[in-house]
Formats: C-alpha cells, structure tokens, sequence
C-alpha cells in the first residue's frame, strides 16, 4: 500500500529526544549526536514531521512563551539548515497546578492526545499510520490513546519518569535507532 505525507506523519518531543537540554531559553540548542541527521532520513515523501511537546517550564515561569518561540525558531533553522522540513510545532504550556494563565486542564497536554488529534484534523492524517518518538511514559500514553506507533528513547528520561505504567512498540538508545526501526518497519510492511 503506498503511503504519502497526506496521511502518515512521525511526531517526536523536542527535549529529551532531539535537544539535550531543557534549557530552551539560552542562546543555542544542544542536540543530541546525529538527532538532526537521523531526521533527515525520514523520507518527507511519505512522513510528514511534526514536534509534539508538554511545556511545564512555561506553565511554572521557568521559561516565557517568547524565550520558547525563540528557541522554536532556532530549532527550525537547524532543522532547515539540515534539509528537515518540519511541518508544526504543537506544544501546550498549561498545567493543572501552573501560574496563573497557566493553571488549567487542558486536552492538547499528554498524556491526553489532543495534539495529535489537531494534527490529524489539520493534515487529513490516519493516525494508525503515525509514529511518535519519546523520553517519557506521558509520551507514550499520550501516543498510545491516539492509535499511533511508539517508540520510547533512553535519552532524557528515557521512561524512568514512571508515571504511568504503558509499553511502547519499541524502545530504542536513542533518535537515530528509532528512525531506523520506523525505517525498517516500514520496509517490511511493503513487503
């Protein structure tokens, strides 16, 4: 069956699973080795990319939606600079227990699937066929009550947040292995 952008996409969280450091708000992102690279072998043919991220350090003041959008910015650049297209950033910077503005449920924080939802509404996307890359269990809940594929990396939390008890598809040392299990996977469905 052949598979196009219009339909199949991989989200991935910025921290933990491409950037090193939480430290959005400095002057550069730490990647992790090869984040970017293992990126760009995602065939943009068939995989539309997006970023699908929690922003707690908003929600406690740690980090202003400016210094977030700055290193957003930042993020696309890189990733532009490595030939990635990246389609959205979906982030959410509300928390049940954050400041003011802040301080509220709300579906689109994992590990509810609202962002992914979004996405699928926005991009006519068949979410069974969509992959998400993370660091922690709300990740993969979050991915998992989408219907989507998960792949749970050991950088960052590497799921030893133990928040919620969920098993991933599959779990990978780091971004560039999941790209190439989501690569190999996908051979062997068109087989």
């Amino acid at each position: 069956m052949a598979r196009s952008p219009e339909n199949q996409a991989v989200f991935f969280e910025l921290d933990g699973v491409v950037v090193q450091s939480a430290r959005l708000g400095s002057t550069g992102l730490d990647y992790y080795e090869g984040a970017l690279e293992a990126l760009a072998r995602i065939n943009p043919t068939q995989f539309r990319l997006f970023v699908a991220t929690n922003r707690e350090d908003i929600a406690f003041g740690r980090l202003t939606e400016r210094e977030f959008r700055r290193a957003c910015d930042r993020f696309l650049q890189d990733a532009a600079a490595a030939r990635v297209r990246i389609d959205k950033i979906y982030s959410c910077p509300y928390h049940p227990k954050g400041r003011a503005k802040y301080r509220k449920e709300s579906v689109f924080r994992k590990p509810a699937p609202g962002m992914f939802k979004m996405a699928q509404q926005e991009f006519d996307l068949n979410l069974s066929r969509c992959w998400m890359i993370g660091h922690t269990s709300l990740d993969i809940l979050a991915a998992s009550r989408a219907g989507m594929g998960t792949i749970l990396v050991d950088t960052g939390e590497g799921g030893r947040d133990g928040r919620f008890h969920v098993e991933p598809h599959f779990h990978e040392p780091d971004i560039r292995s999941a790209v190439r299990c989501i690569r190999r996977f996908e051979a062997a469905q068109r087989v």
